[in-house]
């Protein structure tokens, strides 16, 4: 047999916890019976002192005194799942297990999660030096906890698209401030906004900054000025698209987390009241307005940015390599089409293709400079300001790492949301953490190596023997 077969390993179930009596107990409870047949600790480590909970925190405390009890491999596990299906077997690698949860109504969580349950080897964990020690409150410990991962070279799996038959191309590379492209059409006013039309856009965003000063970040894609008509993402890593109607209600339509990886996506607003929203060939979601959409005021339209003003600081980060407009609304099998060929002019009709008429605009990389682009629909004037072309290739590929996973079911208990309502943090230090996460870890990731196991301080306060396999150990931190 392979000796990590026949050696014998022991676990520590690390749990953080603070106030939730109730779940305390039916965790404990569980999983004495769930793990009966295993040689097991389970440690609760007790945050006891008024400031913001801090998960990451506890749990390199957790992982310190586990070691010190002579177990070799971890769980760190939220209170609030409760195992149904799920192996805490030994793994030589990093596992995430909260893969199916009953709050999601047992759908596969997104891509590249790693919070709720995870597994990590003693020598791994140490190699990464433990969970972050600065993220306080509710959020981000678990995205840097896979950048860790990745900078230490643990083994990761990975998740990717491509297009086969798109070898190489060029793209506009954008980078925030004062990065955009100008499409103004040659007459004084756009009659884009008068009847149907669709925007679809090949896009990919990367190395997103935060402001400081605001509680929520839009990225502009492709914005039609005025009440900012287009498609964006957010640092929710979610792409949408957004319209108002006569009474400048807006309304909008939201993607599932998709991350920086290269995206079709087309918008379509047609029979004078229905909004819909494709990713890729799928249809995300249709949505009717009231009324019908507010019309334009402006012949221009901005890609990169929300407007052309100076006042503006609304940005996107990325590359666009292809930019697409139609006044008229493309049906589900023309955007398949256009889908499998997004940087094939358009300026004839091919395949299930039909709409080349109604081309309103047009732009690909290769047909340009550092300071304009070809409109292949030869109705507008395009400029580009603070743009890079940008060569791609290595085919039309992305890799996001995401975490290695041993599909598993929990039940969920009870409790409130953390995370956000809409487009808002529930917790302001949520928002806090999320521009340390972006602003500073992402952008040095040396940060790591100073922060973790080796950083990590707390004032013991009590330990209370709860059971012959279970104690709780309170600290402040």
């Amino acid at each position: 047999m392979p000796k990590e077969k026949i050696q014998k390993h022991k676990l520590g179930v690390i749990v953080p916890y603070r106030d939730r009596p109730n779940q305390l107990k039916r965790f404990t409870s569980h999983m004495e019976t769930y793990l009966k047949d295993m040689d097991y600790e389970i440690l609760i480590i007790e945050q006891s002192d008024d400031k913001p909970f801090n998960r990451g925190k506890l749990l390199n405390a957790g992982y310190k005194y586990a070691v010190d009890m002579g177990c070799d491999y971890f769980v760190f596990h939220d209170i609030d799942m409760l195992p149904e299906d799920v192996d805490y077997s030994y793994s030589h690698k990093p596992l995430h297990l909260a893969t199916h949860l009953q709050e999601h109504d047992y759908e596969t969580t997104f891509f590249d999660y790693f919070g709720g349950v995870t597994m990590f080897t003693k020598e791994d964990f140490k190699t990464i030096n433990g969970f972050s020690n600065e993220y306080w409150g509710w959020g981000f410990e678990d995205d840097d906890l896979l950048i860790r991962c990745m900078e230490s070279d643990l083994e990761l799996d990975t998740t990717h698209n491509s297009k086969k038959d798109i070898q190489e191309f060029e793209a506009f590379e954008l980078k925030g401030e004062d990065s955009y492209i100008k499409i103004k059409n040659k007459e004084q006013k756009s009659n884009l906004l008068e009847d149907d039309f669709s925007i679809s856009v090949l896009v990919k965003p990367s190395n997103i900054k935060i402001d400081e000063n605001d509680e929520y970040d839009e990225y502009p894609i492709l914005s039609i000025p005025g009440y900012n008509i287009g498609l964006f993402y957010n640092s929710f890593r979610r792409f949408f698209c957004q319209i108002y109607d006569l009474d400048k209600t807006p309304y909008s339509i939201t993607t599932d987390i998709l991350g920086e990886q290269w995206v079709h996506l087309t918008m379509v607003y047609s029979d004078g009241n229905n909004l819909s929203l494709y990713v890729n060939d799928n249809l995300i979601e249709t949505i009717k307005m009231d009324k019908s959409i507010l019309e334009l005021n402006s012949n221009e339209i901005f890609v990169g940015a929300a407007t052309g003003e100076k006042t503006n600081k609304d940005f996107f980060y990325g590359m666009i390599a292809s930019v697409e407009i139609y006044d008229i609304a493309l049906d589900k099998e023309e955007i398949v089409e256009i889908t499998k060929n997004p940087l094939k002019p358009k300026l004839r009709n091919f395949g299930k293709f039909k709409s080349s008429e109604f081309l309103y605009t047009q732009l690909l990389g290769e047909l340009s400079n550092s300071k304009t682009s070809v409109d292949l629909s030869n109705q507008n004037e395009v400029s580009l300001k603070n743009i890079f072309l940008c060569k791609i290739n290595q085919s039309f590929n992305t890799f996001l790492p995401i975490p290695c996973k041993r599909e598993s079911r929990f039940k969920s208990l009870n409790h409130k949301s953390n995370s956000s309502i809409e487009n808002t943090w529930i917790h302001k230090e949520t928002r806090k953490n999320q521009i340390r996460y972006y602003n500073d870890v992402r952008e040095d990731f040396s940060k790591i190596k100073e922060d973790g196991l080796n950083s990590l301080e707390y004032l013991y306060k009590e330990e209370i023997k709860m059971s012959k396999r279970i104690k709780k150990i309170s600290i402040e931190l």
